[in-house]
């Protein structure tokens, strides 16, 4: 029976360092990652350099991606990194296709983790068109955080999360934190009052 122990017992995980890449645009699919522990982020680079996350690959979730790559054995049209120190399964292209002609249980798995990552994507890019990057930074920074947890993200890597500039988005932290809603860490911040920074939120989608 397929199950996630029955995935780790045949495919062992592999230790994936944080910033280690393991698809770059182009490559040739030859496995499928499935997530143990750690998280691994999909993104594109536009060609003037800026990256775009497109989604995130979670414990006990495949990359949707690497099995679309997979079945229409294509090239890999993304980049994936992981995001922390990551353990992960390296399952066959061959096997992950098998698996999903012939197991409920992984085509189940695949449809519900696309599903997810589709209306998430669909929302992002309906935020980018609707909204302005603050409005979009505030909810971004109000889904990270509980009331004064530290946000661990650079500035670089808000922008690339939220579709926007590194210039820009630090710009409008720095606005935020002198307007009292935030404090600015190296490497990080924190909210100071989650209720108000909601509040504000509300106020600008009026």
């Amino acid at each position: 029976m397929l199950t996630t122990n029955f995935i780790e017992r045949s495919y062992p995980p592999q230790k994936v360092e944080r910033g280690s890449l393991i698809f770059s645009e182009g490559n040739v699919c030859s496995a499928v990652p499935f997530v143990k522990d750690g998280v691994l982020k999909v993104y594109l680079i536009s060609q003037s350099g800026r990256e775009l996350t497109l989604y995130r690959v979670l414990p006990n979730q495949m990359c949707i991606i690497a099995m679309l790559t997979a079945y229409s054995k294509g090239e890999y049209p993304a980049y994936t990194v992981a995001e922390e120190d990551s353990y992960v399964c390296m399952i066959p292209s061959e096997v992950a296709i098998r698996w999903f002609e012939e197991n409920h249980w992984w085509r189940s798995l695949f449809m519900r983790v696309l599903s997810e990552n589709l209306l998430n994507l669909m929302a992002m890019l309906n935020s980018m068109v609707s909204e302005s990057v603050r409005e979009r930074l505030i909810s971004y920074l109000l889904s990270c955080s509980k009331d004064g947890s530290l946000i661990e993200k650079t500035h670089e890597e808000i922008a690339k999360d939220i579709g926007s500039a590194r210039v820009v988005v630090s710009r409008v932290l720095k606005e935020l934190e002198r307007e009292g809603f935030i404090i600015l860490r190296r490497g990080g911040l924190f909210i100071k009052d989650h209720e108000a920074l909601s509040k504000r939120a509300d106020r600008a989608r009026l």
